[in-house]
């Protein structure tokens, strides 16, 4: 059963890199002391299941927040009432028995097609087909997650999680970067 789902999603990868609907990120991230524009939003997308869930707002629990800066945080529906950041939270709702995600209707058709985010994170350590497609409909300089098989699709920064010792690691890393 496993190897059929593999086998699924690339060809659905296949599918829609042929049709033109999703391509290799080539943004080169220039690095300027000088830099004029300022990150105004930020995008965090939190992870679909319960362990590393936990796991990542525990690591970002001292986020620093800035006065000027949006936070937006896509997060599982069932972990809403565990969740204690400020920001604009949006549901994400995970079917487990058809392994599938789907984004709150009113992120995905306003926020995530007017807002230019400055940076998407993604904290998911496991590949999730639906919220990496969305991703890649979305515009951002920056789009932070953890590298995998299918990771140079979707993001442009990306943290290997064999060089980290546990997921925590990983995840500071990452609050580092927002910094």
């Amino acid at each position: 059963m496993k190897n059929i789902k593999v086998y699924l999603l690339k060809f659905k990868l296949f599918y829609l890199k042929l049709l033109g609907k999703i391509k290799k990120i080539d943004k080169r991230i220039e690095v300027n002391q000088n830099k004029t524009n300022k990150t105004k939003n930020v995008l965090i997308i939190f992870p679909i299941k319960d362990e590393q869930f936990r796991v990542a707002l525990y690591s970002l629990r001292d986020l620093v927040k800035k006065k000027n800066i949006s936070y937006y945080y896509l997060i599982n529906s069932i972990y809403k009432n565990n969740f204690h950041l400020n920001g604009h939270i949006y549901d994400l709702y995970h079917n487990v028995k058809k392994d599938k995600v789907e984004i709150d209707s009113y992120f995905n058709n306003e926020i995530a097609m007017n807002v230019k985010f400055d940076i998407i994170v993604d904290l998911n350590n496991e590949f999730v087909f639906d919220i990496s497609y969305l991703i890649n409909k979305m515009s951002s300089y920056y789009k932070v997650g953890f590298k995998n098989s299918y990771s140079d699709y979707f993001y442009n920064v990306q943290f290997d999680l064999k060089s980290f010792e546990i997921l925590e690691d990983g995840y500071k890393q990452i609050n580092n970067l927002l910094k």
